[in-house]
């Protein structure tokens, strides 16, 4: 459990820096809220989806490559079984959309 709150805190530094996420597309808050629910029900079967999606939004222009980055280490936490981490990072870039 610690190994997994500290990369916890290690994904939310470096993502956040300086006062947390920037405001960030309509697409890629809809993927954080996508990735989000897929953490919270730990549904590995569906991030190849939201991954090839995001990289399609990337493509045509619907979401910047930072967003598309910062939604990429939220799936790559889930891969690694990180559900809790991937799901607080995912509410984090959300809740820094409510200023």
């Amino acid at each position: 459990m610690t190994g997994r709150f500290f990369a916890f805190l290690l994904a939310v530094s470096l993502c956040l820096g300086c006062g947390g996420y920037p405001e960030i597309s309509p697409t890629a808050y809809q993927y954080a809220k996508a990735l989000y629910s897929v953490a919270n029900r730990q549904r590995s079967e569906k991030l190849d989806a939201v991954s090839h999606q995001i990289s399609e939004s990337q493509r045509e222009g619907k979401i910047t490559e930072r967003e598309a980055e910062w939604l990429r280490r939220i799936i790559e936490d889930a891969r690694r079984g990180e559900w809790q981490t991937a799901q607080q990072v995912a509410r984090q870039m959300m809740d820094d959309q409510v200023r």
